[in-house]
């Protein structure tokens, strides 16, 4: 338990940081996911095009590659180091990463969403002189919302955990935090304790909002 004292303010710092890191990658990913659902729903096939390679590369093939592939790797070929700084450019390609694959799986929820509208309320929605884009906005995405709302609430808790592949990067966080007081106290068992323990706390957290926000809006999960 001395161990845990000690360097609480240390896993509370990297506890802050995944924190931080949660909260973009969940907005990023959720603003990327609709881009790329509507993209993917689009009449032009250039579009679709597009959005599909990037479904399937990101969900194909595993994040810590994604990680080490456009963190580590890329400033091999490019010098983004000097673009964005030496130690600016991994935090900032390490969280659009983590966004970028977030997102491939959110645009195929949201997609299923839309799709999952019932046509007649889009044809009821032409038939008052709505363009495509009052429709989507007014009619189309509020109902969706309300379907999406568990699924995309799973997606958040995923990148949640998935912060933790930020660490083998460098990128510190809570992970990363929790190696370096092992690494001078040894106390393995207690610090990952702590790590799973606070952890459980955030999801767990998110999981009663996403009840509370589907109570809310009275969300049909049929």
């Amino acid at each position: 338990m001395g161990s845990i004292w000690q360097n609480l303010p240390v896993i509370l710092d990297g506890l802050r940081l995944t924190i931080q890191y949660s909260i973009v990658a969940i907005l990023l990913m959720v603003v990327i996911g609709l881009f790329a659902a509507l993209m993917r729903l689009s009449t032009v096939a250039p579009l679709r095009w597009i959005a599909t390679g990037y479904v399937e590369i990101f969900r194909s093939t595993p994040l810590l590659v994604q990680l080490f592939f456009i963190v580590l790797g890329l400033p091999a070929i490019l010098p983004v180091n000097q673009w964005f700084g030496q130690l600016t450019y991994p935090i900032l390609a390490a969280a659009f990463t983590l966004s970028l694959n977030e997102g491939a799986y959110v645009t195929e929820i949201i997609r299923a969403g839309i799709l999952g509208v019932d046509r007649g309320q889009k044809e009821a929605a032409q038939s008052i002189a709505m363009n495509g884009f009052q429709t989507m906005r007014y009619i189309v995405l509020p109902q969706a919302f309300k379907r999406m709302i568990p699924p995309l609430v799973n997606q958040a808790a995923q990148t949640i955990k998935d912060t933790s592949l930020l660490a083998p990067v460098g990128i510190a966080e809570l992970v990363y935090k929790g190696e370096i007081v092992i690494a001078e106290t040894f106390a393995s068992f207690a610090i990952w304790g702590l790590i799973a323990a606070l952890y459980f706390v955030l999801i767990f957290s998110l999981s009663k909002f996403s009840s509370y926000l589907e109570r809310r809006l009275q969300v049909d999960k049929r």
